[in-house]
């Protein structure tokens, strides 16, 4: 008959390394976008829309973060009347290296890189 083999922590805690690793990346890379998002829609209620200016840099500082494939469709690009709703929708894929471990060596990683989808929805009503 097979004895039942005793765990430890020590054979779980590569795999808990690597998950909060990777949550604890996308977490941050995403609240960073929204914060990206919040400053825009703030100068979108101002003006009633998002201009091609501000619309290049917020491309820019979402590229600079290194967030790839940015789509604005579904933002107001045209100016909305006093009152009206003005909307930001951002679509992105955030870089993301994901923590592996290398085999069966469970002592050792190896970073591979990947990417995640998001999409970022902010309304608010034009002061213009």
């Amino acid at each position: 008959m097979m004895k039942k083999r005793k765990g430890s922590i020590v054979d779980i805690l590569p795999s808990m390394i690597m998950v909060f690793f990777d949550l604890y990346q996308i977490l941050s890379l995403n609240e960073d976008v929204k914060q990206i998002a919040r400053k825009y829609m703030l100068t979108m209620e101002t003006m009633g829309y998002l201009d091609p200016a501000n619309q290049t840099t917020l491309v820019q500082e979402l590229s600079d973060l290194q967030v790839t494939d940015i789509d604005l469709t579904g933002s107001t690009m045209s100016d909305a009347e006093y009152g009206n709703a003005v909307y930001l929708q951002i679509s992105c894929k955030l870089p993301m290296e994901q923590l592996n471990m290398d085999g069966y060596d469970m002592l050792q990683f190896v970073f591979q890189d990947k990417s995640i989808p998001i999409r970022v929805r902010r309304m608010s009503t034009a002061k213009n």
